[in-house]
């Protein structure tokens, strides 16, 4: 048997559609024999006239609708389909028609070549057209099902990877039947807790509903993976049963309807990993829509995680022009790449610049903004991971990039006649335990007093936390090291951190610049502070492992190697302790005073003196001095 199906299989298309026809053919003719004339005249005669001699008699009565059958079917491209993939009702309405057409045509022949159009038989020889369509439709599609399941035989693919399906609605029938021919893959049921699908299959395959199936079926299944395909859910539900899956050790992946994603109303084209929404407490923050029609937008650092995300939502609100300055020649051409195409994707009409340059040179950034005419400048270039600029010999160049780089880009804008600048901060400039925190602060308060002189071009800030995904975030890296076996190393057990995703950051800082009344501090809601160690334990468990306590036993270690220099147990995004509210509830102002201009240019003359000797102590002292609670700890 599996010889003869090898061989059916290594046919040519022109050899398998001959076998097609011939077997229809045949299908047709045995239909026609017992259904029509031949056997109904041989009983009627109580067998004295042969088969042979009735079938020779009535011979145009099966040539001319099985000729007419044969040609709709074949203009019809009943005979394009693929064997392997045939599905009956697919086909129903062309095998219905082609059917229907020999029926009747058949009965058409029938009543001419006997004369019997007014006689009491033609209901009877109508209602055998019926029942003679009928069954060649029938045999026709049993036909096919049946040389599928012959030919291209499915197996148990016992070694497949054991799969349940969470959702037993049209979203998981969707997945199922995307999935079914996978041979890596077995889907070994489905679970809903809908009380109408109790008892009941999808494909004689089990429905479960209750919550102890699962633990039954991961005892049954260690390896076992669950598939969440309920896109109707909210985030919150999806949380729920998220978490109620977490101690059971077993890995879930999340699916949307496969219609959504032809509907491109979800940008994926595979199933993924848990997205950390569905991970981290709190709502999801929709995207600004803010206009930029008929404006040149520049964009600093904009080869960054938050500067090329500001890019891509600035593109959206479609801008006359857009400038990116970047510093790195393969960031810049990275996201000049992307912005080229989804220009051309869109079809939109803007101008897209993209510069290398360094924010600390004024002359240039001078020369650029006039250049092009730019309205509106978002200043995200900047030195943020903390345990390098932490280093004692990137100290200076961090500062000079962080607050000299800020101060050039405010300078060169007030007198080039910018609209407005938004300087994009960070959490770690409150109370600063790095120096990166502290040269971000020095900033923002740099910012503020340049706003105060400033008769023309506005200026705000905007503070945040951790972006998620940004280039140094924790969650690459744990995800990445539960791939490796482990372990996953946190700095400390009590650390905790606010977490956003970088398209919410980005729509909340273009949103926040629309609020700008001159020298604003805005803070965004980040929502709760996370446990980097429960973080860690979830993303461990929802891959499907375990945990390994001090090394011991199976599973995943989580490692806790000490707090990087200059780095908190927790973030905090005021400093002041006063805030006013905005009209989004997820952003509000912080309202902080700052030195006078004299002031702040004093430490930044005695900054630069100390910098070009590298005077570590001296660099200290002059941030301990003017930015409020700064303490790296170094004596």
């Amino acid at each position: 048997m599996n010889n003869i199906t090898l061989g059916l299989r290594s046919l040519t298309r022109k050899k398998k559609l001959a076998i097609l026809v011939l077997a229809d053919f045949c299908i047709a003719l045995s239909c026609w024999v017992v259904f029509g004339p031949p056997l109904s005249f041989m009983i009627a005669s109580n067998f004295e006239i042969s088969l042979i001699e009735i079938i020779f008699k009535n011979y145009l009565s099966f040539l001319i609708p099985v000729s007419l059958t044969f040609i709709y079917f074949y203009f019809s491209g009943f005979y394009l389909s693929l064997m392997r993939f045939f599905d009956s009702k697919d086909s129903i309405f062309r095998a219905l028609t082609g059917s229907l057409l020999f029926g009747y045509s058949w009965g058409l022949v029938y009543l001419a070549q006997y004369e019997i159009m007014r006689t009491q038989y033609l209901p009877t020889v109508l209602l055998q057209c019926l029942l003679l369509a009928s069954v060649l439709y029938a045999f026709i599609q049993i036909s096919r099902d049946v040389a599928r399941i012959l030919i291209y035989p499915t197996s148990a693919r016992a070694s497949g990877k054991p799969v349940l399906i969470y959702g037993a609605g049209a979203a998981g029938n969707e997945l199922y039947q995307a999935i079914k021919l996978n041979p890596a893959i077995r889907v070994i049921g489905f679970f809903d807790n809908s009380v109408q699908l109790k008892y009941l299959k999808i494909n004689s395959i089990k429905i479960y509903w209750k919550p102890k199936h699962i633990q039954e079926l991961s005892q049954l299944y260690p390896d076992m993976e669950v598939y969440l395909a309920i896109p109707s859910l909210s985030m919150d539900e999806r949380r729920v049963i998220i978490t109620s899956l977490e101690h059971y050790k077993i890995a879930v992946r999340t699916m949307p309807a496969l219609h959504e994603i032809v509907a491109d109303q979800k940008k994926m084209v595979e199933m993924q990993d848990l997205s950390i929404d569905d991970i981290l407490p709190r709502a999801r923050v929709k995207q600004s829509g803010i206009s930029f029609e008929g404006e040149t937008v520049m964009v600093t650092g904009g080869g960054g995680s938050i500067g090329s995300e500001i890019i891509r939502q600035i593109i959206s609100g479609k801008p006359k022009k857009i400038v990116i300055y970047e510093l790195s020649e393969i960031n810049l051409y990275s996201i000049q790449s992307e912005a080229e195409a989804i220009k051309l994707s869109s079809n939109s009409n803007f101008e897209l610049i993209g510069i290398l340059g360094d924010v600390k040179n004024k002359s240039r950034l001078i020369n650029i903004i006039n250049s092009h005419g730019v309205n509106s400048i978002y200043h995200a270039a900047a030195y943020k991971h903390v345990p390098i600029v932490e280093y004692y010999e990137n100290i200076s160049e961090g500062i000079k990039n962080n607050l000299l780089g800020t101060k050039a880009v405010c300078e060169a804008a007030v007198e080039c006649n910018v609209n407005k600048v938004v300087v994009i901060s960070t959490d770690k400039a409150v109370r600063p335990t790095n120096i990166m925190g502290a040269s971000k602060r020095l900033a923002e308060m740099v910012v503020q007093s340049i706003d105060s002189t400033s008769e023309s071009t506005i200026f705000c800030m905007v503070r945040f936390g951790n972006v998620i995904n940004s280039s140094g975030s924790v969650i690459p890296l744990f995800r990445k090291q539960i791939a490796d076996g482990g372990p996953l190393t946190i700095t400390h057990k009590g650390v905790t951190r606010f977490f956003m995703t970088i398209a919410e950051a980005s729509s909340l800082v273009i949103e926040a610049g629309e609020y700008a009344e001159g020298g604003d501090v805005f803070i965004l809601d980040m929502g709760e502070q996370v446990k980097i160690m429960d973080l860690a334990e979830k993303l461990i468990y929802l891959s499907g492992r375990n945990i390994s306590h001090d090394g011991v036993g199976e599973g995943i270690e989580i490692r806790e190697i000490g707090l990087r220099p200059g780095e908190k147990l927790y973030e905090e995004l005021l400093i002041s302790g006063e805030e006013a509210v905005t009209p989004n509830d997820k952003i509000f102002k912080s309202l902080e005073d700052f030195p006078s201009k004299e002031i702040l240019n004093k430490a930044i003359v005695d900054l630069n003196e100390a910098m070009e000797t590298n005077n570590l102590k001296k660099i200290r002292d002059i941030l301990k001095t003017h930015v409020e609670g700064f303490n790296d700890g170094a004596k």
